[in-house]
């Protein structure tokens, strides 16, 4: 008789769980499991530095502004060298720029003075010929100078006279272009010359850059990463730095249920431990996809269930450790 009553009592508690695990659910099972998000930071620099000297260790509180460490920036030997080689290399580019347009000047002085001479040589042959004709006149008494016909060879003369006043302007506008550029007009590389020098003259002042690193805020120093004396490259993390109490509680509420939580949406954040310890906090998040549930928040950690992402702010003035696990229920919906 004692068997069937524990035979009656079995399937009893079976029924019961079967029909609490596959009944609907409904709004009032929003009750799920989540823990305290870490408000973790990485402190790193976008440049490498030397850890001079560090002065907190793994797990200290610190205030706000207090000094966690010491760091210094050098500048590479490298680094300063490849800019006298990039000022040395312009400068012989300017030099061959610079001698290119003085040679420039020679070719078209010679050019120009070959041309004006020649034009002289007309001229003087021209006024030759016209002295000649006029010679031939002087001591003739029957024909009159006056009546003689001088203009074709007068005319020739005044078109090369102007031909060579033009080629002279021209020489000396072009000379006076080519010397403005080399005085203080298109120099291509002077620019360049000017900003590596002044770049190097800066960091030549920078060589060593003494930095100090504070607390962002009130909190608690993680992992440190590095120690004194060592070369840290760009990015690589120094320490890490949270809060005490997370403000962000994030939970996962089951995929049958996910229609049911809103933005804005009450709920209660009670510690497993004491059941005197609640919190009211409010949904700011919603994931955008289901994941698989963590085994430490599913209710039965053996099975594997799926849900959506909840993050649920709450005031910072909690006593939740980082990453502690809590109850999350629901209490209200939001306006």
């Amino acid at each position: 008789m004692r068997f069937i009553n524990l035979f009656y009592i079995a399937v009893l508690v079976i029924g019961l769980a079967l029909y609490f695990m596959l009944r609907p659910l409904t709004k009032t099972d929003l009750s799920f499991y989540g823990f305290a998000e870490s408000n973790e930071t990485e402190i790193n620099y976008n440049y490498p530095v030397v850890v001079d000297r560090i002065l907190v260790s793994p797990g200290q509180s610190v205030k706000a502004g207090e000094l966690l460490m010491n760091l210094s920036r050098r500048k590479s030997k490298d680094q300063l060298e490849d800019q006298d080689f990039k000022i040395a290399e312009l400068r012989a580019e300017e030099a061959i720029w610079r001698q290119k347009l003085e040679n420039e000047l020679e070719e078209l002085e010679v050019n120009y003075t070959s041309k004006i001479s020649e034009i002289d040589g007309k001229i003087g042959r021209q006024q030759k010929e016209l002295e000649f004709k006029k010679s031939l006149t002087d001591n003739l008494t029957t024909i009159n100078p006056e009546k003689s016909d001088y203009s074709p060879i007068e005319e020739e003369i005044r078109k090369l006279e102007n031909e060579k006043t033009n080629l002279q302007y021209n020489k000396a506008q072009k000379i006076l272009s080519i010397e403005q550029e080399l005085k203080i007009g298109n120099n291509p590389y002077r620019a360049q010359i000017r900003k590596i020098v002044a770049e190097k003259e800066f960091e030549e002042s920078q060589k060593v850059l003494y930095i100090e690193v504070t607390a962002p805020t009130d909190g608690l120093i993680g992992n440190i990463s590095c120690k004194e004396e060592e070369h840290v490259p760009s990015y690589n993390t120094l320490l890490t730095f949270y809060e005490p109490h997370s403000g962000i509680i994030k939970g996962f509420v089951h995929e049958d249920l996910t229609l049911e939580v809103r933005l804005g949406d009450r709920f209660l954040i009670s510690s497993l431990k004491d059941d005197q310890i609640n919190y009211e906090g409010t949904v700011t998040g919603l994931g955008s996809r289901i994941i698989e549930i963590p085994s430490r928040l599913r209710k039965m950690p053996d099975v594997k269930t799926f849900g959506r992402e909840v993050l649920i702010e709450i005031t910072k003035e909690n006593i939740f450790l980082q990453k502690e696990k809590v109850g999350i229920s629901f209490l209200a919906p939001g306006n």
